[in-house]
């Protein structure tokens, strides 16, 4: 899978703009703040209809009424023309001129991995940010899986607003918890058991990632962690008072977790600051392989400013790991001066500059 044309209209700070990618690795080279993270978010945003870290608003161009991203996309199944258009008055995404408006049947056609500065967050960071890696990941994958979610949210808020009419002192509808509570059980074992097993295969190839990128006999383990060790259903009828005291739902995949250890202990906690990056970019290689392995296309690979924090060796040792497996990279940086001369030779470089890109190196 690879992007051939991405075309942006009043995209965040730019007004027109369309760049023809290569097949292997593209860097995009200027000083921070000209839009080089801009063009990686646009095509995040072609993949998911969503920022990773913005409000749709956020990515309209000041004083414009709408904003357009617009991507060709070519995979097994051939071309895809894609588009999302974000106004004041809501988004629209589009697959070959058509709307799609289930976001089930639209996430997936792009398959991105992402590697951003606030990626940190996966490891040091709350629960939260970490079950949004997993719901963003496991929907791109599996597209009953956002239905599942869908299915568990709605039955979540429901319950919850349930649980809230019954404070303080009230009566609850104890047949219509019961149903509400089986609804939320069923969707949430199906969201448990498929981050579970998703874990599970990431685990090992994460591992061995790790070794790859630090050159050190170091173990990473990933291991999922509910808030309920029993079945779900069991565990929200036993604990149906809490539920009751507290006016909210206690237990589910809502309140679960995914742990990193390193050589055995809480990454969060005792790892440095750049061994918890090697972690975070370790997971990002596993999920391009795992991504291949389950939909039998490569994802592309964003990587914004990851260069900065790696050493000369390090640096060249991923560019070429890329090279290798023939992915679709992007790859934002302010300067390309310890990249090897045979990675720059095979690659195309932009040049981002208050809003405009211009290719200044074309590769072989």
């Amino acid at each position: 899978m690879r992007i051939e044309t991405v075309t942006l209209a009043d995209f965040r700070n730019y007004r027109k703009q369309t760049v023809e990618l290569a097949s292997g690795l593209n860097f995009f080279i200027g000083a921070n703040g000209e839009g080089k993270t801009n063009f990686l978010e646009s095509i995040y945003a072609l993949a998911l209809s969503k920022s990773y870290k913005a409000e749709d608003r956020e990515m309209v161009r000041f004083e414009s009424p709408f904003a357009r991203a617009r991507a060709s996309v070519m995979s097994a199944t051939g071309r895809t023309d894609l588009q999302l258009i974000l106004a004041e008055d809501g988004k629209k995404a589009l697959a070959n001129g058509q709307e799609v408006k289930r976001l089930s049947d639209y996430v997936g056609i792009l398959n991105v991995v992402l590697f951003a500065p606030e990626d940190m967050n996966l490891v040091k960071g709350s629960p939260v940010d970490r079950r949004y890696f997993l719901d963003v990941v496991l929907g791109q994958i599996d597209k009953r899986y956002l239905d599942d979610l869908s299915a568990y949210k709605h039955a979540l808020k429901q319950r919850n607003e349930l649980l809230k009419q019954a404070q303080p002192g009230k009566e609850v509808d104890r047949t219509l918890l019961d149903v509400l509570t089986e609804q939320l059980a069923i969707a949430g074992e199906a969201v448990i058991a498929k981050r579970a097993a998703f874990i599970t295969a990431l685990d090992r190839k994460a591992a061995k990632a790790y070794q790859f990128l630090s050159v050190k006999q170091e173990d990473l383990g990933l291991t999922y962690q509910p808030s309920v060790a029993e079945n779900l259903l069991s565990a929200l009828k036993t604990r149906y008072r809490t539920d009751l005291f507290s006016g909210t739902t206690n237990h589910g995949p809502h309140r679960d977790d995914l742990g990193f250890l390193l050589n055995g202990m809480p990454a969060a906690s005792f790892a440095s600051q750049g061994e918890q990056r090697m972690i975070v970019l370790a997971v990002d290689l596993a999920l391009v392989e795992y991504i291949e392995e389950t939909k039998h296309e490569r994802p592309l690979f964003l990587l914004d400013d990851v260069l900065s924090e790696l050493d000369r060796e390090k640096q060249n040792r991923l560019l070429r790991r890329l090279m290798e497996t023939g992915i679709q990279a992007i790859v934002t940086a302010t300067e390309l001066t310890d990249i090897a001369d045979d990675i720059i030779r095979n690659a195309r470089i932009f040049r981002v500059a208050q809003g405009t890109i211009k290719e200044e190196h074309h590769g072989q």
